[in-house]
């Protein structure tokens, strides 16, 4: 049986308590995701409903699906009180009815005020899809306009089945909205797109501003990690770049084969593979102790199992570096990777070392032609990063500048290239990257990290995330990294990562984190208090 994926890296966070990661799909950038955590939500307070949800808002003439959502009412002190929305974004919503509990921000927001609180899944993932073949035309509804619509219809009209009489909708009652990552965004497009659908907004790790070439993702890594591994990784790009620019097959194959990736054909998705590994960096909390992305690094360094007497900043230089960081790629990333993705009748993916899914090239590669709504690779996300387009291409910066982990080898148009496999032409139906949108059209139409004007818009963001290039506190941004406002602070925690904020678990392991959790509640306290109560209608 297929299993589905808990998990993606732009790029996910480990899993909350169950404390395990997954390997990203070597091709298209994965989107960062909170961390899961399933819990059973069922009982007198809590279970599940599904919703009558227009499959095009701008025609409702095309009928309806239905949208699933789950809810607890644990802390809720009864019609009018506030309700909590949180989404989990781009995945299906199951996993993460653990969400629902006191275990995370948005359950400590409920339980500070009397709320209740709802997990709606996004349309077309897991039991909320109008339709389930995801071929070209059939995606053409997944757009970022029904997505925000999709929310407003919910809390206006929705009967909820702890409070059928319209009292709590979002007419009124407060309602909260809580996303992060992708969520994030859709937190602070709704409250410029639709700001009545809900009364207040925490907007986490959400990278507002589409970018194309999106070679400042590494800037925060960079600065965060470990230096000595940062040197040492850079010399290894550089050093496959080198042999790669050489055209001397023989060196190259040698290479490919240090990592145990001699069968992976181009030397782009090789490239790919070996410099994309940094991205396991924005999966760490703050709880994770001795994660996988040091566990690497340490590896990389000869210091594994610990051995810290030797240590330096400099790093042990290519020759070791590249030894040890190919013998731990070989020996504890590769195998599995692509099984993982349970495509068992498949040779090229069903083996322990197989290698078919760093194949980017190959239009007949199964995970291109996987149509289904459980699909394991998330050809949903693929489709909004081709169609809006959000871009996201992790890449690195234009030769001239400061080389980052991602070889030159990997060219600008990497990532772009594979829409085309993904979702060819059908009839007139095309994504909308190859119809001439551009990041640039949807930064005008979103403000992207400009975004201003807002009221009641709590912003959050890890100092050391690397999504934090895209969003409101980047470093790139015009002016600088947006200033906190009272009516739409900013938080930009020391030492965070991504979506960090969100957890409890983590504020009890970082005092940064705790610090800035008892702040947001106190700022929503504030702002729920400012609600104008007013009879049901």
């Amino acid at each position: 049986m297929r299993k589905s994926r808990i998990s993606h890296l732009l790029f996910s966070c480990v899993a909350l308590f169950e404390g395990f990661a997954e390997a990203s799909l070597p091709s298209l950038p994965k989107p960062p995701l909170p961390p899961p955590f399933r819990l059973l939500v069922a009982g007198p307070n809590g279970g599940n409903g599904s919703f009558e949800q227009y499959i095009d808002h701008a025609n409702p003439s095309l009928g309806t699906f239905s949208q699933k959502y789950w809810w607890n009412t644990t802390y809720w002190a009864g019609p009018g009180s506030p309700v909590i929305l949180f989404t989990p974004g781009e995945t299906e919503a199951a996993p993460y009815t653990g969400w629902l509990t006191n275990r995370t921000l948005l359950g400590r927001y409920a339980q500070e005020f009397g709320g209740a609180m709802i997990m709606l899944e996004h349309r077309y993932y897991g039991d909320s899809s109008p339709y389930t073949v995801l071929d070209t035309q059939n995606l053409t509804h997944l757009s970022l306009d029904n997505s925000i619509k999709d929310l407003g219809h919910f809390t206006r009209t929705v009967k909820l089945p702890f409070d059928d009489s319209g009292a709590s909708n979002s007419q009124n009652a407060p309602w909260v909205f809580v996303g992060g990552s992708y969520a994030g965004n859709l937190v602070a497009w709704t409250r410029k797109f639709d700001p009545d659908a809900f009364w207040a907004y925490h907007s986490s790790s959400a990278p507002v501003e589409a970018i194309y070439n999106f070679w400042a993702y590494y800037i925060p890594i960079q600065r965060g990690m470990p230096q000595n591994c940062s040197k040492d990784l850079l010399l290894i790009s550089e050093h496959v770049d080198n042999v790669i620019e050489s055209k001397n097959e023989t060196a190259i194959h040698e290479l490919k084969d240090m990592f145990g990736l001699a069968t992976v054909e181009y030397h782009d998705d090789f490239a790919a593979a070996v410099g994309g590994i940094t991205a396991k960096w924005q999966g760490i909390q703050r709880y994770s102790n001795y994660s996988e992305f040091f566990q690497m690094c340490d590896s990389i360094e000869g210091v594994r199992p610990v051995n810290w007497s030797n240590i330096s900043a400099d790093g042990v230089g290519l020759e070791k570096a590249l030894a040890n960081f190919a013998r731990w790629y070989k020996h504890e990333e590769l195998p599995g990777l692509c099984q993982q993705y349970d495509y068992d009748d498949d040779p090229d993916w069903n083996e322990r070392l197989s290698t078919g899914c760093f194949d980017s090239h190959n239009a007949t590669n199964v995970a291109m032609l996987d149509y289904r709504v459980d699909n394991t690779i998330n050809r949903q996300w693929y489709w909004m990063l081709c169609n809006e387009p959000f871009g996201y291409w992790m890449l690195n910066p234009p030769r001239g500048h400061e080389r980052s982990y991602m070889p030159f080898s990997v060219g600008e148009h990497y990532y772009q290239v594979q829409c085309d496999l993904y979702f060819p032409k059908q009839g007139n139906a095309t994504y909308g990257s190859a119809a001439g949108k551009t990041a640039e059209q949807l930064n005008a139409l979103t403000e992207g990290w400009g975004l201003k004007g807002t009221t009641r818009l709590l912003w959050a963001n890890g100092e050391h995330d690397p999504w934090r290039s895209a969003s409101v506190s980047s470093e790139i941004r015009p002016g600088g990294p947006m200033q906190s406002t009272p009516e739409a602070p900013v938080f930009l925690i020391p030492e965070a990562i991504h979506c960090n904020d969100l957890s409890v678990r983590n504020a009890e392991a970082n005092e940064a984190i705790r610090t800035a959790q008892t702040e947001m509640i106190g700022i929503m306290r504030k702002w729920l208090a400012e609600y104008p109560r007013k009879e049901a209608r």
